[in-house]
């Protein structure tokens, strides 16, 4: 299991360091005994879904680990649930598992524009390390239709998806019950926009203060309605779960 569980309102979240993290899911990949993994990540966005939407919440609620990427979680674990677990960016956890030596992991992988997946899925491959993505397909589809697809890739290695909420956490819990063997991980829209080479990364120093979302705020017109007014739900979460939900 990872380092410890923390609670987060109603959530009990797996998680870890980065460090500790990359060497579960390669330990987990290179066991030939494996069943399926799921792997999630938490931010005030994805948590504000977690309250309104059923896929999401059923996802988080049972992932195996979940990255808490996302100031915003780290702080409201700090200040009104007195934990500190750690913050682990979604991006820099799959950058840790593309570095893999080994094993060598075919992989699928959703989400994005039909470019966008394609691109990501040929820059990923062109490095010649341990990863391979056998087939890219865009994240517009509808529900059926990624059933069929993960049906036809029934024994994959990986599935890597980055939707978007909640469309990712659908395909994810549908890849769970097809890809038995998989590790079906959400490695967030935002890591395939960089992958694919349409997302600038942040400075490793705004990453490491924790301002991502400024620099995002700046830079992405699409992603200033997490802001406001979704900084504003998240907090009516926050009060509500913290002061008015019995534990």
């Amino acid at each position: 299991m990872p380092e410890r569980p923390y609670n987060f309102g109603q959530l009990v979240i797996n998680t870890g360091s980065l460090s500790y993290l990359d060497n579960y899911l390669r330990q987990f990949m290179i066991n030939p005994a494996r069943r399926y993994m799921l792997v999630g990540f938490l931010n005030p966005h994805v948590y504000n879904y977690v309250e309104r939407d059923a896929y999401v919440r059923s996802f988080i609620q049972v992932c195996d680990l979940v990255c808490l990427d996302g100031v915003g979680i780290t702080l409201a674990f700090r200040y009104l649930f007195a934990q500190t677990p750690p913050r682990v960016v979604a991006t820099a956890l799959f950058d840790r598992a593309l570095a893999w030596p080994e094993p060598r992991v075919n992989a699928v992988l959703i989400g994005g524009t039909p470019t966008q997946a394609q691109l990501a899925a040929d820059n990923i491959n062109s490095r010649n390390g341990s990863w391979h993505i056998v087939a890219a397909y865009h994240g517009f589809m509808k529900s059926e239709e990624y059933r069929a697809i993960l049906a036809q890739h029934a024994d994959i290695d990986a599935v890597l998806v980055g939707a978007g909420t909640p469309k990712s956490e659908q395909i994810l819990l549908n890849a769970r019950d097809v890809c038995q063997r998989a590790l079906c991980w959400h490695i967030g829209g935002g890591t395939l926009a960089v992958y694919a080479g349409h997302k600038a990364r942040a400075p490793a120093w705004v990453s490491k203060l924790g301002i991502e979302w400024m620099h995002r705020f700046l830079h992405e017109p699409h992603y200033r309605s997490r802001i406001y007014p979704g900084a504003i739900e998240f907090a009516g979460h926050l009060f509500k779960n913290r002061f008015f939900t019995e534990q």
